[in-house]
């Protein structure tokens, strides 16, 4: 009688392992990170008379692919604190990088989430806190964005490490990139298991030669 072939029992534990901490996702670093929402503000910054359409196809896309993406994914969860705000106001009309920004940095003070705050060891030294992408970058949908198949991503606080890119974008991504992995990718040093902070962005999201 032949004996049974040996067992590769080294295999069985690494699967297990495998199974017991599955490779992270964008999802489950959002979901992780534990913020009580998450997501980008995009600002339309065009109204012309046939944009108000085409920003609502923009709207449409960017919604119904984060809750396809989302749904199938291991944290589905997130969808329930996910808030992108589409800011849809005349005044921006033609609006310049530099004052979008002044406006954005605006907004994020309102939140309570700027980026420096006094350390606790010395009240007069400022730290960074890091606050996920929400509060450091947004999406600027222009004329050209609703035209084309790219939007404006843009750093809210670009001083003092990124003077350059005072009033001008930070790079162009695709429509289609607005979502889990773009937030995911601009870094976050609190999320547990990735936690870094932002280099630069993976080539398949950027619109190259727009």
């Amino acid at each position: 009688m032949s004996s049974p072939p040996p067992s590769d029992s080294g295999s069985d534990i690494f699967k297990a392992d495998d199974d017991e901490f599955p490779e992270p996702t964008p999802e489950t670093n959002i979901r992780d990170c534990g913020y009580p929402k998450w997501g980008f503000v995009i600002y339309r910054t065009t109204y012309s008379p046939d944009s108000t359409s085409k920003w609502d196809q923009f709207k449409a896309l960017v919604l119904s692919n984060l809750r396809k993406r989302i749904t199938d994914s291991p944290a589905p969860e997130i969808l329930q604190n996910m808030d992108f705000i589409f800011v849809d106001d005349h005044s921006l009309d033609n609006i310049s990088i530099a004052d979008l920004q002044r406006r954005f940095r605006t907004w994020v003070e309102s939140e309570g989430m700027l980026p420096f705050k006094p350390s606790q060891s010395d009240s007069q030294e400022m730290v960074y806190v890091p606050r996920g992408a929400r509060y450091e970058f947004f999406v600027m949908v222009d004329e050209l964005a609703l035209a084309s198949p790219c939007v404006k991503l843009v750093r809210g606080f670009p001083e003092p490490e990124n003077p350059d890119e005072v009033g001008r974008e930070h790079a162009k991504v695709w429509h289609i990139a607005v979502g889990t992995e773009l937030y995911d990718e601009l870094g976050d040093p609190n999320a547990p298991y990735t936690g870094r902070y932002y280099k630069s962005l993976p080539s398949h999201l950027v619109a190259q030669g727009y």
